[in-house]
């Protein structure tokens, strides 16, 4: 599809609503299951004169993706700290009416955090009708290799696969197609209507299926009667039933702080690796945000990014010319025991108080899992965290 087939699909199929009404497309999926590689794939893949930005609603305070985005020229506003169905209930029309009035958008595309249940956002959405604003589509991501594992213990991925407009099957190239027929079959079980399409990695969705579909999910006439388990108590504290969290702000240290906490200014790239092999992907199911490495291979630079796996144990031992011995701030992406290092080639650390490498953060992360309170010294001395540098949030499973 040309460049001007594009820009013609996507007027022609939002042609339904006002020229001055602003089609907002929501993406949601469990954590890790690769929300946001997908979206900037379609967003770079698009003509430059269609203009799209990006509400991005994220666990913690650690705004890893934002500063990728940036470094693509992908305008982007990130929510952090709460979720947009429930914590942050209400902030997402502030932030609408400000991407709006700051960019004067063609589209919105709202990244969902992997905890969010659709309905409370479409309706909010579409309550913003008279600003300008219609809902057009939800989307919804599946992670073909995690989705079982989680499928049973999560109640939100199972309101986000029954609750779409349309199915993106992700990773699929990494299982047999048997595990992909099961995990089909799974998703079924939830969603048999639903058009179910697989993202290869590297390319995009064709923006002809995910763009104007003129969704007719949770309309308002039908939220009083919304008996469909989107007002089941278990769904108004699914953050708080169903993830741990960790927080991490580690502050670069000169000296070592205690005799138990050594000094900290960057992490060797072999440790930091092996520490992240250690962890269980049935209880860590993601570690996101920013991290200072020295000693990960130069080729990085060019060929890594989102989806870039790194062994722990490499076939073949890199040659020291090809490794960066640079401290160098990085996009730590971690799901399910898979993980990458993006680089950030102009990263600003807001806590920064000045160009001395003792006041900075060398890791500002946050983790997301189950039974994580378990795992609490195993983060300490792994990274040589103080009790201050920490901040734990545990689920109340129901």
């Amino acid at each position: 599809m040309t460049v001007n087939s594009k820009t013609k699909v996507v007027q022609n199929n939002d042609q339904a609503h006002s020229p001055h009404s602003t089609p907002v497309t929501v993406f949601t999926g469990f954590l890790g299951a690769g929300k946001t590689t997908i979206i900037m794939d379609i967003i770079k893949s698009m003509p430059k004169d269609y203009n799209i930005v990006m509400l991005k609603n994220e666990f913690g305070d650690a705004e890893a993706d934002s500063a990728l985005m940036r470094e693509s020229h992908i305008q982007v506003q990130e929510m952090t700290n709460g979720c947009l169905c429930c914590v942050l209930v209400g902030q997402m029309r502030s932030a609408l009416l400000e991407l709006k009035e700051k960019y004067n958008p063609d589209r919105i595309v709202v990244e969902t955090s992997g905890s969010a249940f659709p309905a409370p956002i479409a309706w909010q959405i579409r309550q913003m009708e008279d600003d300008g604003f219609h809902l057009d589509a939800i989307l919804t991501v599946i992670d073909a290799i995690n989705f079982r594992g989680y499928e049973d213990t999560s109640y939100t991925a199972k309101m986000q696969a029954k609750y779409t407009d349309l199915i993106l099957l992700n990773k699929w190239e990494m299982v047999s197609e048997r595990e992909l027929d099961v995990v089909i079959d799974h998703v079924n079980d939830l969603n048999t209507d639903t058009p179910k399409v697989r993202v290869t990695k590297g390319s995009s969705v064709d923006p002809s299926l995910i763009f104007g579909i003129d969704t007719k999910l949770f309309e308002l006439s039908n939220k009083d009667g919304a008996s469909n388990n989107e007002k089941d108590p278990q769904s108004l504290a699914h953050q708080k039933n169903e993830v741990d969290l960790i927080e991490v702000s580690k502050l670069a240290s000169l000296a070592s702080v205690t005799e138990e906490v050594e000094s900290v200014t960057y992490f060797q790239a072999d440790k930091f690796i092996a520490f992240l092999s250690q962890l269980s992907p049935s209880e860590v199911y993601r570690i996101k945000g920013i991290v200072r490495v020295s000693g990960l291979p130069s080729d990085i630079e060019t060929t890594g990014g989102l989806g870039q796996e790194l062994s722990a144990q490499p076939k073949q031992a890199p040659r020291s010319s090809q490794i960066n011995n640079t401290p160098s701030f990085y996009i730590l992406n971690h799901a399910f025991g898979r993980y990458s290092f993006t680089p950030v080639k102009d990263y600003l650390d807001s806590s920064k108080v000045n160009s001395n490498d003792s006041t900075s953060k060398v890791l500002r992360v946050t983790v997301m899992g189950v039974d994580l309170r378990f795992l609490v010294k195993k983060f300490k001395d792994g990274l040589s965290l103080q009790d201050s540098e920490y901040k734990t949030y545990w689920a109340r499973r129901v």
